[in-house]
């Protein structure tokens, strides 16, 4: 077991140990040893071993179980157990790495769960063999070790869907011996849990190859202990955290056509799990509804939302968010401009806009679905980047002219909102870019100073002092994907730590949202082997956060049409409640609070690209994380 370190001697050490790997990774010259266990894991007679690791780990089929925190010991009790403190409505997650060194003896391992009062759900991991994954198609990002086989989908045990339910596997196979296969443990702690331990147990039995019946070796219980506080994480996410839905769902079954009512159910499970993770997905409306049978469809679908009642607990709805209304959406106008506006936007259009605000406005007042915060995604990346530099007399003028257009849409839909009631709720246009804002300042004709009151920059481009100053004024700053050092990165073959520093970052500078710009534009014909937007970005996985669960058949499974999360969704939730967590502490122990946050990140987003850094000055260890955590829930307890 390590002897234990501070936060600052974990990260010097991790750091350079990490030297000599990070050499080789970049040649793509490494390749994983075959898998060993420790002495933290538990063997069994008939040569099943069992590791436990954080949800942060990302272990490949063939590589090595280490322990990460002396909470991951599994020999240390007897019988094993985990423990941990928790907040009320929070989630907790963790792994059982299993592998066999005799499929003879065992070749299938059931897993059930034990009696109690915390929301358990089991999930079995898939695994996609990385190949070209350097991550150089954004700033250059450390990655993981490749080629190699990593996991990603998480196929649940129990699936539902529009109110179809689903059992995908009673038992988990095992790969031939010595390589491993993940099992996701997830733990819900409903709002309404009393304070004081909650205790569950897991029991995991070997099953022989040739006749099916138990092995040789006995059954294994893993106890795992919750120690509940007197703290409730809110139903209400304090982060917008938005992911995009860019091919519908013509890959579960249920077409293109949003008046179906299959499409529709469809397009609340989807909305289901992403309120589930603190998240919501926003479609990319292919057009405005026109008619009366139009805008039907689309309230038949989205108005439960709005309400609540799409996640109320007389409906079902489980996990967080219960009978609470999505927090932020994209009215139904298109995105009607990429990369480049190219002529300026006439009266006609503006005008069209003052209408569509006005329409979207009165149908908000009459449902009084004032709770959501409404935005308007109009143009993306319209002004970076460039080759020219700012000074170059025609990339002024176009700036100028775009910029101009923002602030006349802007005008445009106030205007309509305005026509519905003096104080109608905002309808913010949201601006998207690569460039640093602040480059602007200054130039009474390309600032967007008084025209943006939604920035959202991608993490390289947030320059943290400017932003600042934009909220203190009152407006919305979230950020969007890079990579390295401003963000951690959201392909397959990088640590958890990567995508759970999101929520940390966007705590630490206190950025109100996050932007993923797309979370189901994979291979439609692959969808779980080529899991990329594009065959030859090697960031594997950009475009990817939920998998369809249609086309489960491709990997052994049965079809059980709706959202399959992977490991990288369940990180960026895991840091959304870490924000909440720090949010929660810092209302009772605010100097405290502050001090551990800026402990774990240092600095991040722009501050990181201006100091000229080209690693994360956040941890990329496990036990950073775990200890971090471990610290906000023990201010959480002190008087």
């Amino acid at each position: 077991m390590p002897a234990p370190v501070s936060a600052t001697g974990r990260r010097i050490r991790q750091s350079l140990l990490a030297l000599p790997l990070l050499a080789l990774v970049v040649a793509g010259l490494l390749h994983e040893p075959e898998a060993v266990h420790d002495e933290s894991c538990l063997q069994q007679g008939d040569g099943l071993i069992v590791c436990a690791a954080s949800d942060m780990a990302r272990i490949t089929r063939q590589g090595i179980s280490r322990l990460e925190h002396p909470r991951y010991d599994l020999r240390r009790d007897n019988p094993a157990s985990l423990q941990w403190n928790v907040a009320r409505n929070e989630t907790i997650a963790f792994q059982l790495i299993l592998r066999s060194e005799n499929l003879d003896n065992a070749s299938h391992v059931t897993l059930s769960v034990g009696e109690g009062d915390i929301q358990t759900s089991l999930y079995q991991a898939h695994y996609l063999q990385v190949k070209d994954a350097g991550y150089t198609w954004g700033p250059k990002t450390t990655v993981l070790p490749y080629p190699a086989a990593y996991p990603d989908a998480l196929i649940p045990q129990h699936h539902s869907c529009a109110g179809a339910e689903r059992t995908l596997f009673d038992r988990v196979a095992l790969p031939r011996p010595g390589r491993n296969q993940s099992v996701w443990i997830e733990m819900h702690v409903p709002e309404d849990t009393p304070v004081g331990e909650h205790r569950q147990s897991l029991q995991l039995t070997p099953h022989a190859a040739e006749t099916g019946a138990a092995g040789s070796g006995a059954m294994i219980t893993l106890d795992v202990s919750l120690n509940v506080i007197d703290a409730t994480l809110p139903q209400k996410p304090t982060i917008d955290a938005v992911g995009e839905i860019y091919r519908a769902y013509r890959l579960e079954g249920v077409g293109e056509e949003r008046s179906s009512k299959r499409w529709q159910a469809m397009a609340q499970c989807y909305q289901i799990m992403a309120h589930q993770h603190r998240m919501v997905f926003i479609e990319r409306t292919p057009k405005t509804p026109q008619d009366a049978q139009q805008w039907q469809d689309y309230l038949d679908t989205y108005a439960p939302a709005f309400t609540g009642q799409l996640f109320s607990s007389e409906s079902g709805y489980k996990g967080s968010g219960v009978d609470t209304p999505v927090s932020v959406w994209r009215t139904p106008w298109p995105q009607e401009h990429d990369v480049i506006v190219e002529a300026a936007l006439s009266e006609e259009q503006l005008e069209s806009y003052t209408h569509m605000a006005a329409r979207w406005s009165t149908i908000v007042e009459q449902n009084q679905w004032e709770e959501t915060r409404y935005f308007a995604y109009v143009f993306d990346e319209v002004d970076g980047p460039v080759s020219q530099a700012e000074t170059d007399p025609q990339r002024h003028r176009y700036i100028a002219r775009v910029h101009g257009d923002m602030a006349a849409i802007q005008q445009a839909i106030d205007r309509g909102t305005e026509t519905v009631a003096p104080d109608a709720a905002a309808i913010d246009l949201l601006w998207t870019s690569h460039s640093d804002p602040q480059v602007w300042e200054g130039d009474p004709d390309t600032t967007l100073t008084g025209r943006v009151r939604l920035w959202a920059p991608n993490a390289h481009a947030a320059n943290t002092e400017f932003l600042r100053k934009r909220m203190a004024a009152g407006e919305r700053t979230w950020f969007y994907h890079s990579g390295h050092p401003a963000v951690g990165g959201h392909s397959i073959n990088l640590p958890g730590s990567d995508m759970r520093s999101w929520g940390v970052i966007g705590a630490r500078y206190g950025i109100q949202g996050q932007l993923m710009w797309s979370v189901n534009l994979g291979n439609d014909d692959l969808p779980f082997a080529q899991p990329s937007y594009k065959p030859d970005d090697d960031r594997v996985g950009n475009g990817v956060m939920v998998y369809p669960g249609f086309q489960l058949p491709r990997i052994g499974y049965p079809a059980a049409a709706g959202p399959i999360p992977s490991m990288r969704l369940k990180a960026w939730h895991r840091g959304l409640q870490d924000a909440e967590l720090y949010y929660l502490a810092r209302e009772r122990h605010p100097e405290e609070a502050e001090a551990l946050i800026q402990a774990l990140v240092p600095y991040a987003l722009g501050e990181a690209v201006a100091r000229g850094e080209r690693q994360p000055a956040w941890p990329r260890d496990a036990a950073s994380w775990i200890q971090w955590r471990d610290d906000l829930l023990d201010l959480l307890q002190r008087d």
